[in-house]
């Protein structure tokens, strides 16, 4: 069993100049390819055919409830619709180009003791590695999950400063066939903060975030990528 590895970072939400907060990094991210084996694992009396049945059936079933606008409250998940965007007055409306329909998703009480046995980590964060934690999308109200292209976004992170004007250096997304999109415009830019324009020409997609920088008197790019994967 793997130790959930963080590190300390500055507090940004409190006046405290020396409180912190944990950073978790170096997290495996299983991938449905990998759940879907070990539901068929040797011994489990499924196999790999009826797995991926039963995930698609279970799949569909909660998009059938959801595109009728309903919730759920089960033992394995907690799904409950929100609107985002702002209203004008009490006498506005839901309009698509202004507001959206999104879903909240938490675990269900299946798992409310599955952290009991987990241990952790203190680490020392890699040096001169840029170490992206956070994506959040001001669209969508999301933090390492979804992106919306034209949109604004806050990367936070640890040393994301870099040279925009060196196109080698600067956040690039890279979609499921490894094509790359440079983030052009840069709002803010510090160690810890970028807040930047997500690329109007992303396609519907899953994109890994890569920081790349470029240290003073060094010829080689340092490289972090964010561990969760962004969806367009």
């Amino acid at each position: 069993m793997k130790n959930i590895e963080y590190y300390l970072t500055d507090n940004p939400i409190t006046p405290d100049p020396n409180d912190c907060r944990a950073q978790v990094i170096n997290y495996e991210v299983i991938t449905e390819e990998e759940l879907l084996a070990y539901i068929a694992r040797e011994g489990s009396g499924i196999t790999l055919p009826e797995a991926k049945a039963s995930y698609e059936g279970i799949i569909s079933a909660i998009s059938y409830f959801l595109q009728r606008g309903c919730g759920f409250n089960t033992e394995f998940i907690k799904i409950r619709p929100v609107i985002l965007g702002v209203y004008r007055d009490d006498d506005d409306k839901f309009d698509p180009k202004r507001h959206e329909i999104k879903y909240r998703v938490t675990l269900g009480k299946r798992y409310n003791r599955v952290t009991d046995n987990v241990k952790v980590e203190k680490v020392t964060p890699p040096n001169n590695l840029p170490l992206p934690a956070n994506v959040e999308d001001l669209a969508s109200k999301t933090v390492n999950e979804t992106l919306t292209p034209g949109g604004v976004a806050t990367l936070t992170g640890m040393r994301l400063k870099f040279n925009q004007n060196d196109p080698q250096q600067g956040i690039f997304l890279m979609d499921s066939a490894k094509n790359e999109y440079r983030v052009e415009e840069i709002l803010n830019l510090t160690g810890t903060k970028v807040i930047f324009q997500t690329p109007v020409t992303l396609n519907a997609d899953e994109y890994t975030l890569e920081v790349r920088i470029l240290l003073k008197g060094n010829k080689n790019l340092k490289k972090g990528v964010l561990t969760d994967r962004l969806y367009v």
